[in-house]
């Protein structure tokens, strides 16, 4: 070894060294990441025995996370190996998953390859995660038809997910031009529910121009309650107006729903006056149960006016039942004063009287 070499690897070995003592996150994770951008075949030992002592578990995945891309890339069986012998099962599938990020970034053909070897079946969907990261990276349209090929499922839709982000990188355009192109309606409800998670929050109007084309179609649901959600957070008023001037349909009361319920939550007064000006009917049911559990988390009393009002029946009953349990918690003494002339089945006074205990985060979100 020329000593310019030796001295190469002298200079990752103290990187790494000085690095692992860091206490500053981001001080540390800097110096990772300049020792291993230089990684290959004769400085691999010397980086490896700076991790002999390190944990192979979550608390240490990002400084494990670059080493296994970066080894990926050029010795990418060497790395599969070393991650088996580290870790078992599950633990040494996801460490394998960044194996395969840096291997597909390099060579995506031979990365499939190895993924699609019926001895790797077992663990395919998980690898996939990380073939296709890697190789939309490098080629975003061979990696695309790759996803297409495979059979539709949940693992599947993650996998849009991770297109989606990248598609959304070259614009909000070219992302949804993609998303409308696909044929699969499970991969497009993906797609779209990715999209409109990604830029809903900050620009939910673009969003909501490009879903109106779309509201009538099931793929596009859940990307309707995501605007709803997310638009609600900074003008929930704006969000209501939209999708109430949607046409009838699941996309439209999803949306509906989805603004009522942050709207409740933060600003019940301004949610409770928009209500006001709405007849009543089966159109609002929905709506009005939707605020009444919301508002029965603060003011039980007040909520359950709400959910009288509620016309269809079944739902009107559930939501009594609930706000009324709320209700319970808050003030059981004037429950118990209103309950017999309420008119209410024996059973669901019952139910009222006998609220579900709450664990901590239930509590919590009631507040």
């Amino acid at each position: 070894m020329e000593d310019d070499d030796v001295s190469k690897v002298r200079s990752i070995r103290d990187l790494l060294f000085k690095a692992r003592a860091e206490s500053n996150p981001i001080a540390r994770l800097s110096g990772f990441s300049e020792a291993l951008s230089d990684l290959n075949e004769d400085n691999l030992d010397d980086v490896l025995e700076a991790y002999e002592s390190m944990p192979f578990g979550f608390e240490h995945m990002q400084e494990y996370r670059m080493l296994l891309y970066a080894w990926g890339q050029f010795d990418p069986i060497g790395a599969i190996e070393y991650c088996n012998k580290r870790a078992s099962g599950m633990g040494a599938g996801f460490a394998t998953t960044g194996v395969l990020e840096g291997w597909a970034s390099r060579d995506p053909v031979s990365a499939s390859e190895w993924v699609q070897d019926p001895k790797n079946a077992g663990m395919a969907k998980l690898y996939n995660m990380g073939l296709v990261k890697g190789w939309a990276s490098r080629d975003l349209q061979a990696a695309s038809r790759y996803v297409e090929s495979l059979e539709p499922g949940e693992d599947v839709g993650k996998l849009v997910g991770t297109l989606s982000n990248e598609y959304y990188k070259r614009g909000f355009g070219v992302a949804a031009e993609w998303a409308e192109g696909l044929t699969d309606n499970k991969m497009k409800e993906a797609a779209f529910a990715n999209l409109s998670k990604q830029v809903s929050r900050d620009r939910p109007e673009v969003i909501a121009e490009w879903l109106k084309d779309h509201s009538g179609e099931p793929y596009a649901v859940k990307s309707f309650e995501t605007l709803g959600k997310r638009w609600s957070e900074t003008e929930p008023e704006s969000a209501i107006n939209y999708f109430e001037e949607l046409p009838e349909g699941k996309a439209r009361n999803e949306g509906v729903e989805g603004v009522m319920g942050n709207w409740a939550k933060e600003d019940p007064q301004a949610a409770g006056e928009w209500l006001n000006e709405k007849e009543v009917g089966p159109k609002m049911d929905p709506v009005l149960s939707t605020y009444a559990r919301v508002v029965s988390g603060e003011n039980g009393a007040a909520a359950m006016e709400w959910a009288i009002a509620i016309s269809e029946p079944k739902l009107q009953e559930r939501t009594i039942r609930q706000v009324g349990q709320n209700w319970y918690r808050q003030d059981k003494e004037a429950v118990e004063e209103w309950l017999p002339q309420s008119d209410l089945a024996p059973e669901t006074q019952k139910a009222i009287q006998n609220p579900p205990k709450q664990n901590w985060w239930q509590k919590l979100t009631n507040r």
